[in-house]
């Protein structure tokens, strides 16, 4: 069992995946809507917040719920950023790449999601001090 959420088979997907998105957003062809800008850079912000902060509550199903608006600002990233690809702003290599990062790391919090919602452990705590038995 992961202690850390940076142990997790998500995170480092995740990670690349926002600083990706932050390098393309920083372009100065951004700065012609700074609205769509900032509604990207707000998703992006809350994919690795959702997650830590999730990764800190006490329950399972808290847990989810944080992953669940994790998985939701992935897939709002991936739309705004189709978005700007149609404007231009963004290559069409550009944006498939995210695509299909997004799309995988959409996948894997829904397994991860999956696999909270069938264990459902009330006191998460108290799980992630134990040594396993493979230590």
């Amino acid at each position: 069992m992961a202690r850390k959420l940076e142990e997790l088979p998500v995170y480092p997907k995740a990670k690349a995946f926002c600083v990706a998105v932050s390098a393309i957003i920083a372009r100065p062809v951004f700065s012609k809507n700074r609205k769509l800008q900032g509604q990207i850079a707000e998703a992006n912000e809350s994919i690795l917040s959702n997650m830590a902060e999730g990764f800190e509550q006490s329950t399972d199903a808290h847990l989810a719920k944080y992953l669940y608006t994790a998985k939701g600002s992935v897939a709002e990233v991936v739309l705004r950023l189709k978005r700007a690809q149609r404007t231009g702003w963004v290559t069409f290599e550009e944006c498939a790449d995210c695509v299909e990062m997004g799309n995988e790391i959409g996948r894997m919090l829904g397994g991860w999601i999956k696999y909270l919602d069938s264990c459902d452990w009330k006191d998460r705590g108290r799980f992630q001090g134990r040594e396993s038995d493979s230590d």
